[in-house]
């Protein structure tokens, strides 16, 4: 019979082996980004966490255990944060964005402080934090797949995904156990796998990662990318009938627009146009693409005397916006400001004078 304290010994070694290469090569490969930072602190706190909680190894790490500990109950707060800014589009990484670790080792501390019934409510309340922020990076995972134009972000997605939420689940049944005084024996293997698979899915992508995935931008093309010598012919005229559709069709305007739609008005496979988007274009996700359109058409708009009466609302839902609160988050993020402060600003961009295609 298999001794399942010893497999789990070495499913875990393999986890912490993919964590620390993935981590070390994100701390000390390419050049210095917020994101890389973040992704090698993750992979630390994810090595302290299948230590933590390895069965044969419990009561034999001697002085260095609190350490482990530490590390081990921020991993699913660091988690989060390295989940949203990898798999945004944000080059930083805004402070606020420490919270939640910072609240997860807050819970944890009080937990290990007090006795008795305290004890219990606060490491209950770190469990149901930690749950929360997987979910919600989970969440975040899923929201942007299907217009993610970075590909090697966009295949690490599903893997990423399912072994968070393989281990969220096994987490919660061990919680529930430990609430009525009984685990299935094998739930720490369990964990142990999802762990691995955690380690396996990042180090297949990450260390041999694409530019754009870890700089959090991706360099525009040129002023006018439709003249673009690199490309051959059959991507000049993709490229061009994308531009006519964006130009002249201002194809952009239609509400809940998608790149699989746009690809089948252009009659080309969505693949390729996600490649033209991304690579020569330069944009990183297609709602950004898209929003580009809507922004510039809305600063002229809100500038123009004869709309001066016109609702900001109408304004945004004229341009494909199907609410206001995208269309207020996605001007300020280009502009600083509102919608409304631009207005009141009275400021007035020229519009761009397009050449003929």
């Amino acid at each position: 019979m298999v001794d399942l304290v010893v497999l789990d010994g070495l499913v875990r070694g393999a986890a912490i082996g993919g964590f620390a290469v993935t981590g070390a090569a994100l701390a000390i490969s390419g050049s210095p980004t917020p994101i890389r930072w973040v992704g090698a602190a993750f992979f630390t706190c994810a090595i302290a966490h299948a230590v933590a909680n390895c069965t044969i190894l419990q009561g034999r790490l001697g002085p260095v255990e609190l350490v482990i500990w530490l590390l081990s109950v921020m991993g699913s707060g660091l988690f989060w944060t390295f989940a949203v800014t990898l798999f945004s589009d944000d080059p930083d990484v805004p402070p606020q964005w420490f919270m939640p670790p910072a609240a997860v080792l807050v819970l944890a501390l009080a937990g290990r402080a007090v006795g008795g019934e305290a004890r219990d409510i606060f490491q209950f309340a770190q469990s149901l934090v930690a749950f929360l922020l997987v979910l919600h990076a989970g969440f975040v995972i899923w929201r942007g797949w299907r217009g993610d134009l970075v590909e090697q972000r966009r295949r690490l997605r599903a893997p990423v995904m399912a072994a968070a939420a393989a281990y969220v689940l096994l987490t919660a049944i061990g919680d529930l156990g430990a609430i009525l005084g009984e685990q299935p024996p094998t739930l720490p293997l369990g964990q142990a796998v999802a762990l691995a698979a955690l380690a396996l899915a990042g180090a297949l992508v990450l260390l041999k990662p694409d530019p754009a995935l870890l700089s959090g931008r991706t360099a525009l093309a040129s002023p006018d990318p439709r003249i673009t010598p690199d490309l051959d012919a059959a991507d000049q005229a993709a490229l061009t009938r994308l531009y006519r559709a964006m130009d002249d069709d201002e194809i952009w305007r239609r509400e809940d627009l998608t790149i699989g739609a746009l690809a089948a008005n252009l009659s080309l496979p969505e693949h390729r146009l996600r490649r033209l988007i991304n690579g020569v274009l330069g944009h990183r996700n297609f709602a950004a693409f898209v929003n580009a359109r809507r922004v510039e058409a809305a600063k002229v708009a809100l500038g123009d005397p004869d709309q001066a009466r016109k609702p900001v609302s109408s304004i945004a839902y004229d341009l494909g916006f199907g609410s206001l609160g995208p269309f207020n988050r996605a001007f300020k993020a280009a502009t600083g400001v509102t919608p409304t402060a631009w207005r009141q600003a009275g400021v007035s961009p020229i519009p761009e004078i397009r050449g003929e295609t």
